[in-house]
């Protein structure tokens, strides 16, 4: 066992070249790690890494020793799987990666369901709007927006992304309804930028209009703070329609526009391409399609809310 724990310290620290990074995805302490390797290398009696006080690299065994180790772990893992499939108890830590939008308007209702149905699942919740790197950060399983780029990975769509402009019944008497995206030109609008870029989103209007140049009065990374300014009357926003709708069934916005929206993307569930898919993963996944898909209003477009 002793072995083992040095094994799987020896391979994140290989694959995040760092002891600091390889602990933060252990939960072990970065000191741990290197005594773990350290013992590993006495007792082979090889060095694996070459270091410097800067960096880390594996040395010409280490190389060797890193790629059978890595499919020890994998059949480790999918030895577990297999058990806990056969308990039908899905069981252990689960890393899961999400956008602060998503977590927070569509994942937090329905978590209370989630852990009653699934008591032995340990869940370790990250908040990005950035793109997780799965493999290096040890996530088992993130959502994304959007095109899904690297093939290394399973996707599971859990729908279209459908957006809306709203504004609020105060903002709308003062200034006006806009007729056609062209009209938007007259208004304050309240614009949602990517964090990870800085690069303004673009408002899913149909053609010719998704090209229009809006102006900026408020411009957030934050899409509730974007909500927070529009329910305030500061202006138009460009919101997704399961964060407005609740908001337009009550009354406190109004949706705008909504004949000239079109679907902006869609949202998926992504995971490694694992040989054996582990009970937890599965729970999660299957969890999360059923609850998602079966609320009407998550992904409803936005001439529903008109």
């Amino acid at each position: 066992m002793e072995s083992l724990t040095g094994i799987a310290a020896f391979v994140h620290a290989a694959e995040q070249q760092s002891y600091v990074a390889a602990a933060r995805i252990t939960g072990a302490s970065p000191s741990a790690i290197s005594k773990a390797v350290g013992r590993l290398e006495a007792h082979l009696g090889v060095r694996l890494f070459n270091r410097t006080t800067r960096s880390m690299s594996l040395t010409e065994e280490g190389v060797v020793f890193y790629e059978r180790c890595k499919r020890i772990l994998e059949d480790l893992g999918d030895a577990e799987a297999v058990i806990l499939q056969s308990r039908n108890r899905p069981a252990g830590r689960l890393r899961v990666s999400m956008p602060h939008i998503v977590g927070h308007h569509l994942f937090m209702p329905i978590l209370r369901s989630f852990v009653e149905s699934f008591p032995e699942i340990e869940l370790d919740i990250d908040f990005e709007d950035r793109v997780v790197d799965l493999v290096a950060e040890g996530v088992d399983v993130v959502v994304r927006s959007g095109e899904l780029a690297d093939s290394g990975l399973i996707a599971r769509v859990l729908g279209q992304q459908h957006f809306v402009v709203c504004g609020s019944p105060e903002y709308v008497q003062r200034r006006g309804r806009p007729q056609t995206p062209a009209d938007l030109a007259g208004h304050a609008c309240i614009h949602f930028k990517y964090p990870s870029s800085g690069r303004i989103a673009l408002w899913a209007f149909r053609t010719p209009h998704d090209r229009l140049i809006l102006p900026r009065n408020l411009i957030f990374n934050n899409t509730d703070a974007g909500l927070r300014a529009t329910l305030d009357g500061l202006g138009l926003s460009h919101l997704p329609a399961y964060v407005a709708e609740p908001y337009i069934q009550t009354g406190v916005l109004i949706p705008v526009l909504t004949s000239f929206m079109i679907p902006f993307g869609s949202l998926s569930l992504v995971w490694q391409s694992n040989r054996q898919l582990s009970p937890k993963v599965r729970a999660f996944v299957d969890f999360m399609v059923a609850s998602l898909t079966s609320q009407g209003g998550t992904f409803q477009p936005a001439t529903a809310l008109s």
